[in-house]
């Protein structure tokens, strides 16, 4: 599976590339002409926002969007999987994004690239939710200021701080 099919299957959550371009099938078994298009344009936006350009250290990444969209996804160190797979949870728009130990295996610049991509509000909109499951509060990239309601497990009892 290639980096652009490994995105795009976060359009119809499965995990096997389907459709013209591996751009998903839709609830219907088929995409209208419009809709694939915005997919496409989409995946786009992603690579864009987060593509290794974005990266301040090397992660692997390889010159060009286009030349990262036909790498392997297995091949990928680590790091750079899990930036991938930030894209797909994200390409979709769906509206509920859970993120669990997302940072997992980046190197700092790829953090710093998804925490600013995910902040900006074109990583995540208005009409989405996020839940952060992390065992540092740090690495949420929201504060309190930016509305984020927190909640705590502290020995296996819930708690808002």
């Amino acid at each position: 599976m290639s980096v652009w099919e490994a995105i795009a299957t976060g359009f119809d959550g499965g995990f096997v590339p389907l459709g013209p371009r591996g751009l998903g099938l839709g609830a219907s078994g088929e995409l209208s002409a419009q809709e694939l298009a915005w997919r496409e344009q989409r995946v786009w936006e992603v690579l864009r926002g987060l593509g290794p350009h974005t990266w301040d250290g090397d992660g692997g990444a390889v010159e060009g969007v286009d030349e990262f969209t036909r790498r392997r996804f297995a091949d990928l160190p680590t790091g750079v999987q899990s930036v991938v797979l930030l894209m797909r949870a994200l390409v979709g728009r769906p509206p509920l994004v859970l993120l669990d130990e997302v940072w997992a295996g980046m190197d700092d610049g790829m953090v710093r690239a998804a925490r600013a991509y995910l902040r900006d509000g074109v990583g995540v909109g208005e009409n989405q939710a996020v839940v952060v499951v992390s065992h540092w509060e740090d690495e949420v990239p929201w504060g309190v200021e930016d509305g984020v309601k927190r909640f705590r497990l502290e020995g296996g009892i819930g708690m808002v701080p």
